[in-house]
């Protein structure tokens, strides 16, 4: 608790900040409350950047104490790590022809339609992943892709899977949950 105390505003700030916006994305999908879903995702990304400040605040206290810092270097290179790869996801999936088949398909799937409302946007924070391969058959790969999708009633969160074929040219919806 002592250390806590002894951090400064900034990486106070965002560790609340990061805690405060992933309670609320959980309860705002728990209670139906239709307003900035994208706020679990951002909160993660708070809380991994607070928790870097925390580990820098560990090295200079250990560095005074003389003490190895081995571990919290390796925390501070895994963390920076997967903020980069997940910002490369967020950036590179939108781009892909298999998150604009699934988006296509979404927008004009009756079911979904029934349960949201018509469809008024996506979330800003897409993930998932994606797999190409090409060879001599052609190109085939699969997607899985996490969305969410607005609609004019309420929000929902999906999981939608997409294949290409080798003898197709086209990515195709296989499922979604």
């Amino acid at each position: 608790m002592e250390t806590i105390k002894q951090l400064n505003k900034f990486t106070k700030t965002i560790l609340i900040a990061g805690l405060t916006f992933i309670l609320y994305g959980y309860l705002c999908r728990l209670i139906g409350l239709y307003f900035f879903w994208e706020s679990k995702s951002i909160g993660w990304a708070l809380l991994f950047i607070g928790v870097i400040g925390f580990l820098f605040h560990r090295i200079n206290i250990k560095k005074r104490e003389k003490k190895k810092t081995l571990f919290e270097k390796i925390g501070i290179g895994i963390i920076i790590f997967i903020l980069l790869v997940q910002t490369i996801f967020i950036a590179v999936i939108p781009l892909t022809d298999a998150y604009s088949v699934a988006k296509a398909y979404l927008i004009n799937d009756a079911n979904l339609k029934t349960k949201i409302g018509n469809i008024t946007g996506f979330g800003l924070i897409p993930s998932g992943s994606i797999q190409k391969t090409t060879d001599s058959s052609g190109e085939y790969g699969s997607a899985i892709i996490n969305l969410t999708v607005k609609g004019d009633k309420k929000f929902k969160d999906i999981t939608i899977y997409v294949a290409k074929n080798a003898d197709s040219p086209d990515w195709k919806v296989e499922g979604i949950k």
